[in-house]
């Protein structure tokens, strides 16, 4: 056997060795999982694109819609986290509001979803009559009584007049709203 095919052999040999040895190696400390176990470390949970959740009245006709971008379940934490969220409310009867915000987080054992980053609440009255829309960074959407409020600062805009305070309670159902401190407004005849 020639030198060059002798050290090429070694080289060879070398190397398998040491990728054999480093995968050994690397696989020190892991566990084997087997099929049908649940490994504790993992909590389960989902995630969804283009989720919605709707809710009906007692005749099932639809009276909400919440669309979320993307949602994800954080099980361990007991929460739903949502991104990019848009709330329709339409009764048939009553004014229907449509509500936005970047995010929002919805604890998996109760019935609100806290909603903030640019915020916005907003009426469409059916009958051409004056929309009303409201400001603020964070809020608080309950979907059981159809009420929205929080505790942070807020502005209040209908026609040429805006109103700004700090708390506000929303009541969609009676389109009617409370403002409830530190109220200032401005109003252009």
């Amino acid at each position: 056997m020639s030198y060059p095919h002798f050290r090429n052999l070694f080289v060879f040999a070398f190397l398998t060795a040491a990728a054999g040895l480093s995968w050994y190696w690397s696989r020190a400390g892991t566990t084997v999982v087997q099929p049908g176990e649940v490994r504790e470390s993992l909590p389960l949970g989902y995630y969804l694109i283009d989720a919605e959740i709707f809710g009906t009245d007692e005749d099932g006709r639809l009276l909400y819609k919440i669309w979320a971008a993307r949602a994800e379940e954080r099980p361990d934490e007991g929460r739903l986290l949502l991104s990019d969220v848009r709330i329709e409310y339409r009764p048939v009867e009553n004014v229907p509001w449509i509500l936005t915000a970047d995010s929002g987080e919805a604890p998996t054992d109760q019935a609100y979803i806290d909603l903030s980053g640019a915020v916005e609440l907003a009426n469409t009255p059916r009958n051409q009559g004056e929309r009303t829309l409201i400001k603020t960074q964070r809020l608080r959407f309950e979907p059981d009584t159809f009420v929205a409020s929080t505790e942070a600062a807020v502005s209040v805009f209908f026609g040429a007049g805006r109103l700004d305070a700090v708390g506000i309670k929303v009541y969609l159902r009676d389109d009617r709203l409370e403002l409830e401190s530190s109220v200032h407004g401005e109003f252009n005849p």
